[in-house]
């Protein structure tokens, strides 16, 4: 008891009782510290960035009020942004997710814009990917349409008066079609595109200059007269330049990206389930 006595006569106990008293009362009567503020700055950099995406969308820079506006709603963005990060509502959410890695990506992708081919690297690069550059066959010609299903003396009679008198006009022999009479040099896609597929490799081995068929297409039975063609080949670098030069700051870039990845990838260490534990178990 005596200790009781002892303690309670302790001034150093006095002055934390009546200095708790006394924070109690303080905060009672000013209420409760206000919160501190976070800045949302805008800067003049910021005014015309929005300023100029607007002009890009309505043709004519923002008037009156819609400049005020524009910066409105950035702050009112701005404000969510931060706010839902600090939920953390970013997290576990496959569209930001996906959002941001296409935007390391990106910035990893433009440092290959910066690169320049060395002498001899576009050609180098052609050489190695001949296969992409190389011009398929091309062929010109012109076709009559006989028809779906005509008859075995009908295509005789047309394709033996054509040789006879080779400047005939072809539209006597022909029904009408929407097809086109005639094709410039065009490659197998931009052919089959139009006839139907294989309708290509049925011309390559015809012979040029003379109307001859039957030819199938996906429409029905053609005559056909092939008036120019090229072989495949792989063009020179002067003719593609343009293209090689895209595919190749492509390549550049990916490989930017590969060699990043690689770099981040050493400072992480993946977990995996054993091999014999599925991932996900069935009820």
């Amino acid at each position: 008891m005596k200790y009781l006595v002892r303690l309670l006569r302790e001034p150093l106990l006095h002055f934390f009782v009546f200095g708790g008293l006394i924070f109690l009362l303080y905060t009672a009567v000013s209420g409760p510290a206000p919160e501190p503020v976070d800045w949302v700055v805008i800067t003049p950099e910021r005014i015309e960035q929005l300023a100029a995406g607007y002009q890009a969308v309505w043709q004519r820079p923002p008037i009156g009020d819609e400049l005020r506006a524009l910066i409105d709603d950035f702050v009112r963005e701005e404000i969510y942004y931060r706010e839902a990060l600090a939920l953390g509502l970013d997290r576990n959410d496959t569209v930001i997710r996906r959002r941001l890695r296409q935007k390391m990506e990106f910035l990893t992708d433009t440092g290959a814009d910066l690169f320049e081919p060395a002498a001899g690297e576009l050609e180098a690069y052609l050489a190695a990917n001949e296969q992409t550059f190389r011009r398929k066959q091309s062929l010109a010609f012109e076709q009559i349409f006989l028809g779906e299903n005509p008859t075995a003396e009908r295509i005789e009679a047309s394709l033996g008066a054509l040789q006879t008198d080779p400047e005939a006009d072809p539209s006597q022999w022909g029904e009408r079609t929407l097809l086109p009479a005639q094709l410039d040099l065009s490659p197998p896609d931009a052919i089959d595109g139009v006839f139907g597929k294989g309708f290509f490799d049925r011309l390559a081995s015809m012979p040029r200059g003379v109307w001859a068929g039957p030819v199938e297409s996906g429409y029905g039975v053609h005559l056909v007269r092939i008036t120019d063609s090229l072989p495949a080949r792989l063009p020179t670098l002067a003719e593609v330049h343009d293209v090689v030069l895209r595919d190749w700051k492509a390549a550049r870039a990916l490989e930017l990206r590969e060699r990043y990845y690689a770099r981040l990838q050493e400072r992480y260490e993946v977990k995996m389930p054993d091999t014999g534990t599925p991932i996900v178990q069935s009820p």
